[in-house]
């Protein structure tokens, strides 16, 4: 039988097109601007019919929320605002419209053809093997072939240095990209890449780019401060210095002899010296210097440097004016046209790139990272003595090449991470306590695979006990009450900057609240995917003040938005709530239905007690309102009335930050009137379920109560509310009792019932036990929650079921 051949998609062919018309749209410089407009635009138009725009968008958010990209969006609002207040408001807004749309459409399109990035990074080589090629036979044979018109016209005066000038401006970037093109390969062709590197230095020369050699010097130098910070051989770091010191005795030798067949300018002292910048540069700046104050604060407008007064006035006895076009320097520029809002934006966003590449190389190393430091070097120390930062062609040359860098960089170091990495899970909670109560298991499960797990929430007591075991925990001030924008936004903030930096595989929120905050968080910084364990909607979703309503709303309409984000993934722990995530437009391949957190069944077990009076009814929970708190008194009233002198327990604190909680002073009357025994908090609590006659919860709403798990692994009958997350775990007449909602004497009757029905209520506790054991304990959900974690978005179906939707 045939075997079938499977075929490529047509959106993936469309998407390699993209790719190898994004490799070779700086190449195609050598033609014009304009066909680097059209290689750019076609690719653009390709990509974003083909791209994944959800992974593109998320790798956006990551760049942006880096330091580099908020000072890159300051920059950017400092010069709209600049072009708004400009002295020709038209011609600045248009050039502030035209860079922000080329930044913004190179990057995302980098983004988008990343999957590609290979062949991308192969079109423009070869096209630079061609390009360099056809410079170097111009130079040697025939310097006419570089001009149609020249070729068409023999009269045509063809000057080859004011040809190859421009193209030179893309050429000092291919020469680092040829030499790191043949430290990749392993083949022949690694000799061609590093025969046309050494090619394009004749090509400079001819051209006499003297920004573009500067440009070269800055990059050699950059790299080799970054070699001996990193060689530990005082004999090798002697020899990078004279390398280097010797590449700037001959650059600076060219640049003199090249400088000095500038002509004089009558009546102008040079105040630099002449074989380092030319007199015109240095009369240029001079000018500019005698005008910055004349607008000091936002300047004359971006890209608005010839409407400045004087500006076209002839220099001294030459043709060309004063300032011809710019100021030939992009500090003075910045300086001119954006003020000092200009350069307190721009000057440390040059310094903390130069940082972050060189920290980057340092950390990375040297094949993967030093491409990028040394175009970003010849970028900024060639627009220090040449070229306008507004200028289109120069500044869509250097985003090509540095994208091109950056898709090499991440190929590079996702391919090591891929061989050496642990999965990184970050597991965000409230408390450090909630995590040992409900999730230790799923973190020591997944140490146990061998992932990194890093666990942020408010530290306490239990830090250090975590902190033993192998988690690394953060404190993080995790708001709570949820009714606080203040706290919340700080909240948001801190998550951000942990998860910006740790850059974990999967996120891990757990209950409401950390799901809202932590999962936008995620998204603002770029998380690649979060995972969101909706415990219960908590009081949110069960109170009725206006103030909770309007935050309810809030709520619901964050989780809508969640629901349109492909990274976002939920679990839910009742088929309530799962309905109603599916209601708010989450689709079945990104919500899961697990019931419950698990419960150790070795430590919850049923044991061996005889009979005896008073009968006990345990409640286990934080001492809230909305856990059926008033309800449970009611009830306690109602049954010592009837001359009942059953032991009703409390287990938990008080939760003072909770709008939710009781008042401890509340309790302790409660406990004075004999109505209850209240014992707060307690790490005994198994011991004490095992002393415990029956299991009561009367909650508003849950998940699927951890209270009652436990109380079932004990073996305990269980009385609770009829509402999402008990109805989960209790089946009436099968393991317990439903009540009404905030039905006090309904839930006196149900625990009088089966207080005196003791036949009855062992029979419920061995039921509840046996369920436990099928479908709720820790082996079985720790499982199903892991896969659900560590489960691959693109190999999830459209048609997967939800994990556990079928159980009962």
């Amino acid at each position: 039988m045939q075997q079938a051949v499977p075929t490529r998609h047509w959106r993936d062919n469309v998407l390699t097109l993209a790719a190898i018309l994004f490799g070779i749209s700086a190449p195609l410089f050598f033609f014009g601007r304009t066909a680097l407009g059209i290689g750019l635009g076609l690719s653009l138009i390709a990509a974003l019919f083909a791209g994944n725009h959800g992974e593109a968008w998320r790798r956006m958010r990551a760049d942006i929320a880096s330091p580099i990209g908020l000072l890159v969006v300051a920059a950017l609002t400092v010069f709209l605002i600049s072009a708004a207040s400009s002295v020709v408001p038209s011609k600045s807004l248009g050039t502030w419209s035209g860079r922000f749309a080329m930044m913004a459409g190179i990057w995302y399109l980098m983004r988008l053809i990343a999957p590609h990035a290979r062949l991308a990074w192969d079109a423009c080589i070869y096209a630079t093997w061609a390009l360099v090629a056809y410079c170097m036979l111009a130079i040697i044979i025939h310097p006419e072939i570089l001009s149609l018109k020249a070729l068409m016209e023999p009269d045509f005066h063809f000057d080859i240095t004011r040809r190859l000038k421009p193209v030179g401006s893309f050429l000092i970037f291919g020469a680092m990209m040829l030499v790191f093109d043949a430290i990749d390969r392993k083949d022949f062709k690694r000799f061609i890449s590093l025969a046309a590197a050494i090619a394009i230095l004749p090509i400079l020369e001819e051209s006499h780019g003297r920004a573009n050699v500067a440009a070269m010097l800055a990059a050699s130098c950059a790299v080799g401060f970054c070699g001996i910070l990193m060689i530990r051989s005082r004999l090798l770091q002697i020899g990078i210095l004279a390398g280097i010191f010797a590449a700037v005795v001959i650059a600076l030798n060219w640049l003199s002899g090249v400088t000095g067949n500038m002509a004089d300018l009558r009546g102008f002292e040079p105040y630099l010296p002449m074989w380092l910048i030319d007199v015109h540069r240095q009369m240029i700046w001079q000018f500019v210097y005698s005008h910055v104050f004349d607008h000091p604060l936002i300047g004359y407008g971006i890209n608005a440097a010839p409407w400045v007064p004087g500006a076209n006035d002839l220099a001294g006895s030459s043709t060309q004016s004063v300032l011809p076009g710019h100021p030939h320097s992009w500090f003075m520029e910045i300086w001119l046209e954006a003020g000092l809002l200009g350069l307190v934006t721009v000057v440390p966003l040059v310094i903390v790139c130069a940082f972050t590449a060189i920290k980057d190389v340092l950390g990375k190393g040297m094949r993967a990272c030093a491409l990028p430091l040394m175009m970003l070097a010849a970028y900024w120390f060639a627009g220090l003595f040449n070229y306008s930062f507004w200028t289109s062609w120069w500044f869509g040359v250097f985003m090509l090449a540095l994208t091109l860098a950056f898709l090499r960089r991440e190929q590079l170091l996702d391919g090591a991470e891929a061989k050496s990495k642990r999965r990184k899970l970050l597991i965000v909670c409230a408390e450090d306590w909630s995590f040992v109560s409900h999730r230790i298991g799923l973190g020591r499960a997944a140490l146990v695979r061998g992932d990194e797990v890093v666990v942020a929430c408010n530290v306490g007591a239990a830090t250090e006990g975590l902190r033993n075991e192998g988690f690394r925990v953060v404190d993080v001030p995790i708001a709570r009450g949820g009714l606080s924008p203040i706290k919340s936004l700080k909240t948001v903030k801190a998550l951000g900057c942990l998860i910006r930096r740790e850059n974990p595989d999967v996120i891990v929120n757990v209950a409401i609240q950390c799901v809202v905050l932590s999962a936008f968080a995620g998204l603002l910084v770029g998380a690649k995917r979060s995972v969101n364990m909706v415990t219960g909607l908590g009081f949110l979703f069960v109170s009725g003040g206006t103030k909770v309503k309007l935050v309810r709303s809030i709520v619901s309409l964050i989780l809508r938005f969640y629901a349109r984000c492909p990274s976002v993934n939920v679990i839910v722990q009742n088929h309530d709530d799962h309905a109603l995530m599916t209601k708010l437009g989450f689709k079945e391949h990104r919500l899961a239905l697990i019931r419950g957190s698990g419960v150790d069944i070795s430590a919850f077990s049923p044991k061996e007690k005889a009979m005896s009076e008073p009968k006990s009814a345990i409640f286990v929970a934080r001492m809230l309102w909305s856990k059926g708190l008033a309800e449970l008194i009611e009830a306690a009233r109602l049954l010592k009335s009837r001359g009942r002198t059953y032991r009703i327990i409390l287990v938990g604190d008080a939760d003072p930050a909770n709008p939710d909680s009781a008042s401890e002073a509340d309790l302790r009357i409660w406990q004075d009137e004999g109505l209850v025994e209240w014992l707060g908090k307690r790490s005994d609590v198994a011991k004490l379920l095992s002393e415990s006659d029956l299991a009561v919860l009367p909650s508003w709403r849950e998940g699927l109560p951890k209270a009652l798990l436990e109380a079932a692994a004990s073996g305990l009958a269980m009385v609770a509310t009829d509402v999402p997350g008990c109805r989960e775990i209790v089946i009436p007449n099968e393991n317990g009792l439903l009540v009404p909602l905030r039905d006090g004497a309904a839930l006196a009757d149900a625990i009088e019932t089966l207080m005196e029905d003791d036949a009855r209520r062992t029979a419920y506790g061995k039921a509840a036990r046996s369920l436990v054991e099928r479908e709720l304990c820790d082996s079985v959900i720790i499982a199903k929650t892991l896969d659900v974690i560590g489960a691959e978005p693109a190999k999830r179906s459209p048609n997967h079921v939800p994990i556990g939707a079928g159980a009962r």
